[in-house]
């Protein structure tokens, strides 16, 4: 980020941000970074100007929000290393390439001193006990400082030491272009300096052109509107009026609906969650067969919301197909995919046996727990495939799967899927969550279509309609969910609770098992926080306790993704938004579902 009055400010994504200021800004500034006066003595100070007494009084007080999970200081049992553990790596392998004399940044070492990124290196080596990403970003950070400086360093990773991964359609360059190719094209070159320095990172192929995070051909590109680039396909509300939803479609054009609100929210988002325009797989649960019919024929009824239409109930133990899209084209910029739905067989509550998603050539199996398969072999989470373009994460309780351009699943392991699709897709999916047109008139409605439509006979499994839905009751443990003072009232802002509690009355009218009102209100939990509410501790006084595995604990807003074994030698892509789940204790990593001590984790 580059303003006008010479202020820029730059993030690697992950650890290393800077800021760099004009010399005019000398004595005006305050925070963590000081007051750039030119002496460091006198930058440990409080903003009432009062001298801070250590290092955590000095970083708390320049604390702007509270983040869930986070401490001032260590808790307790936090690792320290000593002298001799650290000399274990200032090798070349580790972290002694940074002041190496004649190593690839021996050019760098009279402009910007190595001893201090060396120490961080040693320091933060240790403590991750020599797991090598840790050192490719200490010496990336050095890299960052050389290079902006418009000191040329040499090659430094090689295909065993910090080898680069980039994403679809990108290559790794030591000393890419400072204004690389982007899809908004001279005007976006006209602001960028020719003059800056070069820059190590994945830069677009050949006949590929920068789209926001990632590299599309020409005719992916997107669109200019009111001064803003827009990938193609990306929804969005044109202001200051706020009153038209934005489409952008080929060839750089922006097509205008009237924006239409609703009970919830305006139906525009490109996120499509419950109540705006969500794709659900939510079992309504314990549905009993009608009188005089076979017990088969309604086992393991389960509701879901369609893309356009309102919830829905379909009696079934089949495989369905819940939405699926196939290509144009070799041209279509859409990427095609399948995600299907195998109903638990042998049980009256409606549990998912598994989702299946089919993309990008690759079949990924997300069966109930937490086991996943990938063309038939388990692996352990968290996974990318399909070189990048895809990847499923573990988030709190729930799994998730993302793929780039394309569709997201959330999965909490049980009764719960939500599949969310880009505003791209409108009109182009079939299966049972509709065709994403915004009409619910020309989906199917009757239960009996809807699953010898979408759903695949196979041995042992039957279609039919459910039975009736329940007569008015009282909402009872359900009625929590809407409750203007309960843990969930910060949900219903973003999402309205009166589909979640009917649903959860109708399994108690269906006297499905002790374990469905839990069910109902984690999968509630689930959409509140997918959709950014502001969930409270629900657990106890409801008598649904989540059991973790040893060494973890449960809290009500954890970032799980980010703290795995496979996270040490690759930044994971993980939501932005916390989810409830087990957090592992202190010192230790999700290796699959269980936590391990750092120095078990493998490769």
């Amino acid at each position: 980020i580059k303003t006008d009055f010479e202020v820029i400010v730059t993030f690697d994504w992950y650890s290393y941000a800077r800021v760099i200021l004009p010399n005019t800004y000398s004595r005006a500034v305050c925070g963590l970074c000081g007051n750039a006066d030119g002496d460091p003595q006198d930058d440990f100070t409080l903003p009432n100007g009062q001298p801070a007494t250590d290092e955590i009084q000095f970083a708390d007080s320049w604390k702007v929000a509270d983040v869930p999970g986070c401490v001032p200081g260590c808790t307790e049992g936090c690792k320290v290393c000593t002298e001799a553990e650290k000399r274990a790596y200032r090798g070349d392998k580790h972290c002694g390439l940074l002041v190496k004399k004649k190593g690839p940044f021996a050019a760098c070492h009279s402009a910007i001193d190595p001893a201090p990124y060396f120490d961080d290196c040693l320091f933060d080596t240790c403590l991750y006990e020599g797991h090598q990403e840790t050192v490719c970003r200490s010496i990336s950070a050095y890299v960052t400082a050389c290079q902006s400086r418009g000191i040329r360093i040499g090659r430094w990773r090689t295909a065993a030491f910090c080898s680069p991964v980039c994403p679809p359609n990108q290559h790794y360059e030591l000393c890419g272009p400072a204004c690389p190719a982007t899809c908004r094209g001279q005007e976006e070159a006209e602001e960028c300096e020719e003059s800056a320095s070069c820059a190590e990172g994945c830069f677009c192929d050949e006949g590929f052109l920068l789209s926001g995070d990632g590299c599309v051909p020409l005719a992916q590109c997107g669109c200019l509107h009111e001064d803003r680039y827009y990938k193609l396909g990306e929804e969005f509300v044109a202001c200051p009026r706020c009153s038209e939803r934005c489409v952008c479609k080929g060839a750089g054009a922006v097509e205008m609906y009237k924006l239409h609100f609703g009970v919830q929210a305006p139906f525009w988002g490109a996120t499509l969650l419950l109540g705006c325009t969500a794709g659900h797989a939510h079992p309504v649960w314990g549905c009993k067969p009608a009188t005089g019919a076979h017990s088969k024929t309604h086992k393991g009824c389960f509701g879901y919301r369609p893309f356009d239409g309102h919830p829905l109930r379909v009696a079934g133990t089949c495989a369905y197909t819940l939405a699926a899209v196939e290509a144009d084209g070799p041209e279509d910029p859409l990427v095609p995919f399948v995600v299907e739905m195998e109903k638990e067989k042998e049980r009256e509550r409606p549990l998912i046996h598994r989702l299946l998603v089919t993309v990008h050539g690759v079949t990924i199996g997300m069966a109930r727990g937490s086991q996943w398969e990938v063309g038939g072999e388990r692996h352990l989470l968290p996974l990318t495939l399909a070189e990048g373009a895809v990847t499923v994460a573990q988030e709190g309780t729930h799994r998730v799967l993302r793929v780039l351009g394309g569709p997201k699943l959330l999965y909490d392991g049980q009764s719960y899927a939500v599949l969310t699709l880009p505003a791209a897709y409108r009109r182009r999916t079939a299966g049972l969550c509709g065709d994403f047109n915004g009409d619910a008139g020309d989906d199917l409605t009757a239960p009996q279509e809807l699953g010898a439509a979408w759903g695949t006979l196979a041995t042992g499994c039957a279609h039919g309609a459910p039975p009736p839905t329940c007569p008015s009751a009282t909402p009872g443990p359900c009625g929590v969910m809407a409750e203007a003072t309960g843990p969930f009232a910060g949900c219903h802002g973003v999402v309205a609770p009166q589909e979640h509690v009917a649903a959860c009355v109708q399994e108690r009218c269906d006297g499905s098992d002790a374990g469905a009102a839990c069910r109902s209100l984690q999968a509630y939990a689930a959409a509140c926080q997918a959709a950014g509410g502001q969930l409270q501790e629900w657990r106890a006084a409801a008598g649904c306790p989540l059991s973790c595995p040893p060494n973890s604990h449960y809290e009500l807003c954890t970032r799980s993704c980010a703290h795995t074994c496979a996270s040490l030698s690759a930044s994971p892509r993980c939501s932005p938004k916390c989810f409830e789940g087990c957090q592992c204790d202190e010192g230790f990593l999700f290796n699959g579902d269980e936590c391990v001590p750092m120095g078990s984790c493998g490769c």
